[in-house]
């Protein structure tokens, strides 16, 4: 994860041949400084798939400068009228051929294999997780990203079960939500429309975990809020499911809203 709250998100999953990132919610400054650290560009990304059309997803300068270096955007046939009329950036990709829907279940992206999966979340023309496969010498590797999710539908666990890493929002604690200085309506727009809380993550992961043939590898708990909630809340929550459940060997890192997280290997 380059960096994940409601001010910006943008997770960026590579090997040796492919490099996508899932949102743009930062600047391209931020974006290329932060690609630097790991040895990239920009120039060196196959895609970048958007989840919706929220600004803390997708920055329009960042756009701007991918089709500059004529990186390929992807995303769901649902939000595409939405992004071109909101994002001056990705009307001019629609014009250069660079903005393509994932018309299919799925879609190739150069060594990589894309399913989007469609989550709750108030958003303009819906709001989509991804699935990314990787062939890694017959053994399928699957990644999957969910940083925005009102609750948890049977359609999504079925999606995340058996990933080697997921990537999912804990995003805020009930009580500190509710003692917050926010609006009535914002904090009943956040429990019923728009995010998980630290118990609804932590239960979903659960459900996914029951689902799955095989325990992920690592988890990684996104989209924390800096009002309401902290790192180490989210973190306690998951963990603490996990053990009363008996699952071990799962390792869950906390994000950041200006960093990066820990790189997961997989």
């Amino acid at each position: 994860m380059l960096g994940s709250s409601s001010a910006g998100n943008s997770t960026l999953i590579w090997n040796s041949g492919t490099a996508i990132l899932v949102d743009c919610g930062f600047s391209p400054a931020y974006i290329t400084w932060r690609l630097e650290k790991l040895g990239l560009s920009i120039a060196d990304l196959s895609g970048l798939l958007i989840t919706h059309v929220h600004g803390d997803h997708v920055n329009d300068s960042t756009i701007r400068k991918l089709v500059r270096e004529r990186v390929p955007i992807y995303c769901p046939p649902q939000i595409e009228p939405y992004l071109r009329r909101r994002y001056s950036g990705l009307a001019r990709a629609s014009h250069q051929g660079l903005l393509k829907v994932i018309k299919k279940t799925e879609a190739e992206l150069d060594e990589f294999v894309i399913r989007a999966f469609k989550v709750p979340h108030d958003s303009d023309g819906g709001c989509f997780g991804y699935n990314i496969f990787y062939d890694a010498g017959g053994r399928t590797k699957k990644v999957s990203v969910s940083t925005d999710m009102a609750h948890t539908t049977k359609s999504v666990v079925g999606h995340i079960a058996n990933s080697d890493v997921i990537v999912i929002e804990s995003n805020y604690d009930v009580d500190m939500l509710e003692n917050s200085a926010r609006p009535v309506w914002l904090k009943r727009r956040i429990r019923e429309e728009g995010h998980l809380s630290n118990d609804q993550c932590a239960e979903s992961l659960l459900q996914i975990m029951d689902k799955s043939q095989t325990l992920p590898k690592s988890i990684a708990l996104a989209h924390i809020s800096q009002e309401c909630n902290t790192n180490a809340l989210a973190l306690q929550c998951t963990e603490l499911a996990l053990d009363r459940q008996g699952i071990s060997g799962v390792n869950v890192f906390e994000t950041h809203p200006d960093r990066p997280g820990r790189t997961i290997t997989v």
